[in-house]
């Protein structure tokens, strides 16, 4: 396993890119017609729920000793990769 603290401040980091891609896709959804605002809503609070697991297990990661960080490690793995795979969708629809 990588050093701890430097796999957290590189999940930190992903977490602020995403916290402003999210920013600038609200930005587009406000923009958008109530037909695609609603879609863009439920696409966001799906965005918001994995953010906040992903927070959440960023949390137990730095409260961990190491033989439980390498388990918190490889399910955070998991997560991000599912939050970059929703994130790639919202940007499609949302972005263009």
């Amino acid at each position: 396993m990588a050093d701890k603290n430097d796999y957290m401040a590189q999940a930190k980091a992903q977490m602020e890119t995403w916290a402003a891609e999210m920013q600038k896709m609200q930005s587009q959804m406000m923009k958008a017609g109530k037909d695609a605002q609603d879609q863009m809503v439920k696409q966001m609070e799906a965005l918001n729920e994995q953010r906040k697991q992903a927070e959440k297990q960023m949390e137990e990661l730095g409260k961990a000793n190491l033989e439980n960080a390498k388990q918190i490690q490889a399910s955070m793995e998991k997560a991000w990769a599912d939050m970059e795979k929703q994130m790639s969708d919202a940007r499609k629809k949302m972005m263009g």
